[in-house]
């Protein structure tokens, strides 16, 4: 997906557990659109239900959770 910046406001990534617990934050995407980050240690893929973006204000969410989520993909084992 394209998204678009904006100066009020940053995309921010989430990994959605599998276990259903809350949303983890992977950090605020860069204005160019590229982000790698690296697995860490303590989860395996299989951890992961879902990807998700939302829309935050500068910084990334206040709460420690998303607010307004712009797209969720499910992750899938293959």
């Amino acid at each position: 997906a394209n998204l678009t910046a904006r100066t009020d406001k940053d995309f921010e990534l989430w990994m959605v557990p599998a276990d259903g617990g809350a949303p983890i934050s992977l950090g605020l995407l860069p204005e160019g659109g590229q982000l790698a980050i690296s697995r860490p240690d303590w989860f395996d893929l299989a951890d992961i239900a879902a990807l998700a973006v939302s829309l935050e204000p500068n910084g990334g969410s206040p709460s420690g959770a998303p607010t307004e989520v712009l797209y969720i993909a499910p992750i899938s084992a293959v």
